[in-house]
């Protein structure tokens, strides 16, 4: 698979949030589209980097010396490492960013979306290069669908909406209906997308 068809696959047709429903956030989504964005960039970020660093620890160490049963929770270690030195980075360099994120580090470290795409990388025996590619793939496609159920649902706040559908309730309906949109991207598209 070509670079470009990585990418898109980890964005559009393998996405975390709809299509694999990892990284659903119970706290709800973020509450502008500027916080949308920088928590988009943390999370691409982390997913990189940790995808990177489990494809090495993968094939370094884990597969050499027999230890794939342990490959859930050396990859939950290595995620929450990540997190941590990302949020202390971030609160260093770029403290601004961190608090428009709104996310704390339990919430980084734990991220089911973090953690998916490592084990999916790992999984699907993806060397470092290309696990970075699905990291960058995954967290452009996190970023791609918080950012628009963001937009959708500071639209629909100003909107006359029924009172039992206020809410959670249309939260839902409105990750359903981006899901459904989202089986558009499939291997056939991408195919033509890219000429091949």
């Amino acid at each position: 698979m070509s670079w470009e068809a990585t990418l898109l696959t980890f964005a559009l047709i393998d996405n975390v949030i709809l299509s694999r429903l990892l990284g659903v956030d119970p706290y709800g989504m973020p509450g502008s589209l500027r916080s949308a964005a920088a928590a988009g960039g943390l999370f691409t970020i982390l997913m990189a980097a940790s995808a990177v660093a489990g494809s090495v620890l993968e094939t370094q160490v884990l597969a050499p010396f027999g230890l794939e049963a342990l490959r859930t929770p050396a990859f939950v270690l290595l995620v929450a490492a990540f997190a941590a030195a990302l949020h202390g980075l971030a609160a260093r360099r770029a403290p601004a960013m961190l608090e428009e994120a709104g996310v704390s580090l339990g919430r980084t470290a734990t991220s089911t979306a973090v953690l998916g795409v490592v084990l999916i990388a790992s999984r699907g025996g993806l060397d470092a290069g290309r696990a970075l590619l699905a990291g960058l793939g995954a967290g452009a496609g996190f970023f791609l669908v918080t950012s628009m159920m963001t937009a959708i649902r500071l639209r629909l706040e100003v909107e006359p909406v029924p009172r039992a559908l206020r809410g959670f309730p249309l939260q839902l309906v409105t990750a359903a209906l981006m899901a459904y949109a989202f089986l558009a991207f499939d291997r056939g598209f991408l195919a033509r997308f890219l000429g091949r």
